[in-house]
């Protein structure tokens, strides 16, 4: 239990109850809002000024908005998935068990594009003849496969 009344109380029907001048004692606004890039304008002119003699050193100022981010379905639109030669020669066993790649003597036969995959690199070294039917590949991944005795048919050129 309050031994006194709050405050608060007298200043009711004051208008500002305490605080000075109309306006003051308010949110964000009244002193020019959060951070180093709101309202510099209004309150932080000199400090401004000063880091543009300076050139912005502080890497806090950010003057204005910088760049875009480009909305997500549009960047999914142009993902490449892509393989690695290593990956593909580890993984061409298990491919075959899954029915995902065929296999007739010691050539193996594989679609990436059934798998989702767009274009094969040339990381890696290749041990087993592949024949590969994919959309792009590097020049590396294409002479690495001819070496080892395979071939790679590009669906677009």
């Amino acid at each position: 239990m309050r031994k006194f009344p709050r405050k608060i109380r007298k200043k009711r029907g004051s208008r500002t109850c305490g605080y000075g001048r109309v306006g003051q004692h308010r949110k964000t606004g009244q002193r020019a809002g959060r951070g180093l890039t709101a309202q510099w304008k209004k309150s932080k002119r000199s400090y401004y000024q000063k880091q543009k003699r300076l050139g912005f050193p502080d890497p806090r100022w950010k003057i204005g908005k910088c760049g875009f981010k480009r909305p997500q379905d549009m960047v999914r639109i142009e993902k490449i998935n892509s393989i690695n030669l290593k990956n593909l020669d580890l993984q061409i066993d298990r491919l075959v068990q899954e029915n995902k790649a065929t296999k007739s003597g010691d050539v193996y036969a594989i679609n990436l594009e059934e798998l989702n995959i767009q274009k094969i690199l040339g990381r890696g070294e290749v041990k087993k003849k592949l024949n590969i039917t994919v959309k792009k590949a590097s020049k590396k991944a294409i002479e690495k496969i001819e070496n080892a005795g395979g071939k790679i048919v590009l669906l677009s050129q």
